[in-house]
């Protein structure tokens, strides 16, 4: 018969014991958690032995060096993550813009989550400027629109009227720039000035943003 030789509260490894499951033909079984939460039964000759040492963690492959998403990965770590009632080993990651994290292997394999805080933040900031139809910091479905805003009298988008001059105004607003493109007598001079403009300004970004 096989001899006590284990107790609760013993460590073989990563393997804390809790507690005798069953005494069966093939040896004393035992219940065990391991230091990254999973439980385990293991045999008390393979704990003995050092043939048993953890829940199976040990055994995951070295991720030092692997690229995932703008991370690198530079080691394993003795940080851990709850998951549920166990935790889960967290790896040394360097950000490509110089910032150190600590990430599980579920959170590395998931693209959207392959990088620090702040890259993320800046990545899902432009996201939503391209969802919204940005194209290099301008919204291009309003370049495309030529309608006027409301309570213009010409009937042209970067058209309208001088109140002190009397004469048509023509502009252009692009990148954040208000463009004057001069005052004219005439509305159609004007308007051939503003359309001068957008071939000029627009024209060349609405066509890259179309080969994209």
């Amino acid at each position: 018969m096989e001899k006590y030789m284990v107790a609760v509260g013993d460590k073989f490894g990563k393997l804390t014991v809790l507690g005798v499951v069953e005494n069966t033909g093939t040896g004393r079984k035992w219940r065990c958690r391991c230091d990254c939460g999973n439980e385990v039964l293991a045999y008390q000759s393979a704990l003995i032995s050092g043939g048993k040492k953890s829940c199976g963690c040990l055994k995951s492959p070295d991720r030092t060096g692997q690229r995932f998403g703008l991370l690198t990965v530079l080691g394993r770590s003795e940080k851990r993550a709850p998951r549920g009632r166990r935790t889960v080993p967290l790896w040394e990651c360097r950000c490509d813009c110089g910032a150190i994290v600590y990430k599980a292997m579920d959170t590395l394999t998931n693209p959207s989550r392959c990088s620090c805080q702040a890259c993320a933040n800046r990545l899902n900031a432009q996201n939503t400027r391209v969802y919204a139809g940005f194209y290099k910091g301008t919204q291009i479905s309003r370049i495309k629109n030529t309608a006027p805003i409301g309570g213009n009298e010409s009937g042209r988008r970067g058209v309208s009227k001088d109140k002190k001059s009397g004469k048509w105004k023509a502009y252009i607003k692009f990148r954040g720039e208000n463009i004057s493109l001069g005052f004219y007598t005439k509305l159609e001079d004007a308007i051939k000035a503003r359309e001068r403009a957008e071939e000029k300004y627009y024209q060349p970004l609405l066509e890259e943003a179309q080969n994209q």
